[in-house]
């Protein structure tokens, strides 16, 4: 399931893709505004896009939030990834085999295993440049 705080980073990296690479920095609070994001999530998110290496920040006059990839090489899976990677989990099971006795013999695992790849191959295909 997609979180809260995987939801409000796809809307920040929209906004972002939207006004394109050359339109430079825009304030947090402008982002925030204009996508619904309560201003402390906006924070926290924008910090683990910056660690992933999807926005950067500029501080002072002049500063803010910007892309730091083209659209066309940011896909939806970087931010899911980046956000929250468990929202992109369908079972516990399938990132952490140890935390269910049965998942070596399991049918459903391996079952489960595919379809989770199928997810992430069609997520890591919706890049920015396609969503915009």
């Amino acid at each position: 399931m997609i979180t809260r705080e995987a939801d409000y980073a796809i809307r920040v990296v929209l906004y972002l893709a939207r006004r394109g690479p050359e339109a430079g920095t825009v304030a947090s609070d402008s982002v925030a505004e204009g996508m619904l994001i309560p201003y402390r999530f906006l924070r926290k998110i924008v910090q683990r896009l910056v660690t992933a290496g999807i926005v950067v920040t500029r501080r002072g006059k002049g500063g803010g939030i910007a892309l730091a990839r083209p659209n066309a090489s940011l896909s939806l899976l970087d931010v899911l990834q980046a956000a929250d990677p468990r929202s992109l989990q369908l079972n516990v099971c399938l990132d952490q085999p140890s935390r269910c006795a049965l998942s070596r013999g399991c049918p459903v695992h391996g079952e489960l295993h595919r379809v989770q790849s199928v997810l992430h191959s069609h997520l890591d295909e919706l890049t920015f440049d396609r969503l915009v």
